[in-house]
């Protein structure tokens, strides 16, 4: 970390404690710090309705193909319960003509919480990181396929998106002032219509569609910074536990299992149509827990290993969520549970973060360490009771959180 993030972060730090009493941050989640494979009960705030204006982006052989704007609106669904997990409703509407283009539900797992450091007003924010998967529908106001309306949508009168949802709360506010960042994408056949899986097929092999916001400050495009430094000591691999099949119950939270991690870049490149554009880093990943649970990169079957897409740039310093690199990714492993001993191979879904403001950790003790700038999260995509899922909605059941 540099040592003007340094300076920033210990400011933001003296200011923050400084007003705690009235801040409510830091709020640790309850999830770090306990024995191997023990039960924990997560602490997380209810999450808000908030309206914004967003990007629709079409993509076409790796490169931006069009960019309308729309307005987005997120209504949660349910009450916190079932180890972090939320519904959501997102309805996206044409912002001249008020008509609703897309609408659906989306399944939120809770990734991670952090503290960033922001300039005035903010202060400082506590962040809560959701990952997101869910079908959309479009209406006829949608406009036309291929773009920005995919071919499939026809096919299965919905799409499958995935992605995240940052919800960032005022530190020096009260009641809670939130602030979102979030993006859902549907990616090109060889990704979201594999064969093997429901709705596989051919269907736009060198397109892929995103929605993205705030619109404020977000310059769409293939190039970017990409993951594949060298792992830091802040990662950490957690276990949601389903009930076994057929049967019923809640599902359970464990706590946090320290890990490390490797991802050696293997190469960049077009992987959604012909182009010369690397819009896509691969790479090998492994990670190791503490207790042994451990995540390497066999190649396949379902995707070659760490895959992610440049989407673009935050560009506007000290509007939410700063100046911040964006990257979709997801994931071909081979985990292995050293709380059950079951290896198996799983598929992965998540987001790639790189930069914003200065940030720490938030520990059971109130205040961590600096967090390195490069955020990646993941969680894997299964049916209840473990195997893998592609193309279609799904539920989570490993969450990877990883800092280069």
């Amino acid at each position: 970390m540099s040592p003007f993030r340094v300076l920033s972060l210990i400011a933001f730090l003296s200011c923050l404690l400084a007003r705690a009493p009235a801040a409510q941050c830091p709020l640790p989640d309850n999830l770090d710090g306990g024995a191997c494979c023990a039960l924990a009960s997560e602490v997380l705030p209810p999450l808000p309705v908030f309206a914004q204006p967003a990007l629709d982006i079409c993509w076409r052989d790796c490169n931006v193909d069009q960019v309308r704007g729309v307005n987005a609106k997120f209504s949660p669904l349910t009450t916190p319960g079932n180890c972090g997990e939320r519904l959501v409703r997102l309805q996206l509407f044409d912002p001249i003509s008020g008509a609703l283009t897309w609408s659906g539900s989306l399944r939120l797992t809770y990734s991670r919480t952090w503290l960033e450091a922001g300039p005035p007003p903010a202060a400082g924010r506590q962040v809560w990181r959701y990952l997101a998967n869910g079908d959309l529908k479009p209406t006829a106001a949608a406009g036309p396929v291929p773009c920005p309306v995919p071919s499939c949508a026809t096919a299965f009168n919905a799409v499958r998106f995935t992605g995240y949802i940052d919800y960032a709360q005022r530190c020096n506010v009260f009641p809670a002032v939130f602030e979102e960042a979030w993006m859902l994408s549907h990616v090109c056949d060889a990704i979201d219509h594999a064969p093997g899986f429901p709705r596989a097929g051919a269907f736009h092999p060198d397109r892929s569609y995103t929605f993205v916001g705030p619109a404020a400050g977000f310059v769409p495009g293939p190039l970017g910074p990409t993951e594949g430094t060298p792992g830091s000591p802040f990662e950490a691999l957690r276990r949601r536990r389903f009930p076994l099949p057929g049967s019923t119950g809640p599902v359970l939270c464990e706590f946090e299992e320290r890990t490390q991690h490797q991802l050696l870049p293997n190469a960049q490149f077009c992987f959604c149509g012909a182009s010369p554009t690397p819009q896509f880093f691969l790479g090998n990943l492994a990670a190791f827990g503490s207790c042994g649970t451990a995540v390497t990169t066999p190649g396949g079957p379902h995707l070659p290993g760490f895959l992610s897409m440049n989407i673009g740039t935050w560009t506007i310093p000290g509007v939410y969520p700063g100046v911040e690199g964006l990257r979709w990714n997801a994931g071909n492993y081979d985990d292995t549970d050293a709380c059950s001993g079951v290896v198996r191979n799983a598929v992965y879904y998540g987001v790639t973060t790189l930069g914003g403001d200065p940030a720490t950790q938030i520990v059971a003790g109130g205040f961590g360490l600096p967090l390195p700038p490069t955020f990646i999260d993941q969680g894997t995509s299964i049916r209840v009771g473990g195997t893998p899922l592609m193309n279609v909605p799904y539920r989570t059941d490993f969450v990877l959180n990883l800092n280069e």
